[in-house]
């Protein structure tokens, strides 16, 4: 299970925040270094126990849906 620090019931583009895994304790991080071999171009990700620059995250691409209004 995770827990969004940072976000609501919805994101939106730009919103920064960042994803713990509960039972370890863990945050989802990721750093600027490049696999060039195995998997050319591809980034790793783990799970680090403390709040870093590299462990937020934010929404840049992808399909945004209008917020819909109750009626």
């Amino acid at each position: 299970m995770l827990e969004i620090e940072g976000g609501g019931k919805t994101w939106r583009q730009n919103q920064r925040i960042r994803l713990r895994h509960v039972d370890t304790g863990g945050y989802l991080h990721s750093h600027d270094r490049k696999y060039t071999r195995i998997a050319g171009g591809q980034q790793e990700v783990c799970g680090v126990g403390d709040k870093r620059p590299d462990n937020v995250w934010l929404a840049a691409e992808g399909v945004y849906f209008p917020v819909s209004q109750a009626k």
